[in-house]
């Protein structure tokens, strides 16, 4: 494919004010002079005229996706209200987690089910539109396959966070623990669905870097409380020491995420990961 000059210059990507030209005033008589001239001469060359650019990450399937969000926020709520209230008060302590799992098993209901996938086809869609503005390429990174591509991913690395907590809890024999931490995760998911749902809107219409690191912001604070209140819901219901709980959860949650971010910022700050 061609390259043309000065192609992210132009876009609203990179946020930069173009110089005013003066025009200044142009004689008659000079131009009488002049554009007889030029159409006399002729042009021996061949006009190739540029393809237009359509620098705007805003897809009709786009919209799509956060208007079934929304719908199965409502379709939740009204089909599973006390379910709903109950999720979303875990974080109130452990309490309300221990009334929440002696009515019912959240690994098994509708509602925890429904709202993970919200959850990975959410976040998805927000990754893609970051890497979009911040590699500035539409043509590669707006594109339903690649959408695919980092919704596997994503998916991939929510079911490896399931299995690895399975594996430790069966490994220690602490099932009531799992089922605690499944929760807090399920609970957390559900408020960052929230909070990143309108992010995610404002970042469709005004592709800036601002609203991802608003973004980002917001999942860095949810990955925080997921790990407080994972820690304290397991020092409860297990007599595991708090350094080990902290590493665990370190090994868990710090790390990955961490290693991420440090892939992500190389690799759109120096095109390799590894440099």
């Amino acid at each position: 494919m061609p390259q043309y000059n000065d192609i992210f210059y132009q876009n609203p990507f990179v946020e930069t004010v173009q110089p005013v030209e003066t025009v200044g005033v142009v004689d008659t008589l000079s131009c009488d002079s002049v554009v007889p001239s030029f159409i006399t001469s002729g042009f021996n060359g061949t006009l190739s005229p540029l393809p237009h650019m359509n620098y705007e990450i805003l897809e009709g399937w786009n919209l799509a996706l956060l208007g079934l969000m929304l719908l199965l926020i409502v379709l939740n709520k009204q089909l599973f209200p006390r379910q709903f209230r109950q999720v979303l008060s875990v974080p109130g302590g452990v309490a309300h987690t221990n009334q929440l799992l002696r009515e019912w098993n959240p690994m098994r209901s509708f509602l925890c089910v429904s709202f993970t996938l919200g959850y990975i086809l959410l976040m998805t869609l927000f990754v893609q539109k970051s890497c979009v503005v911040l590699s500035h390429d539409v043509l590669r990174y707006n594109t339903l396959q690649v959408f695919g591509v980092f919704c596997a991913v994503t998916a991939a690395w929510v079911l490896l966070r399931h299995l690895t907590l399975r594996f430790v809890n069966w490994l220690f024999d602490t099932h009531d623990t799992f089922d605690r931490q499944m929760t807090v995760q399920y609970s957390v998911s559900i408020f960052t669905l929230f909070l990143m749902l309108p992010v995610t809107l404002l970042l469709l219409y005004n592709p800036t870097k601002y609203f991802i690191w608003i973004g980002f912001a917001v999942l860095s604070v949810a990955a925080v409380f997921r790990l407080v209140l994972g820690f304290l819901e397991t020092r409860v219901s297990t007599k595991m020491p708090s350094f080990y709980i902290f590493l665990y959860f370190c090994a868990l949650e710090i790390a990955p995420v961490a290693t991420l971010v440090t892939a992500g910022l190389r690799y759109f700050g120096n095109g390799s990961v590894f440099q």
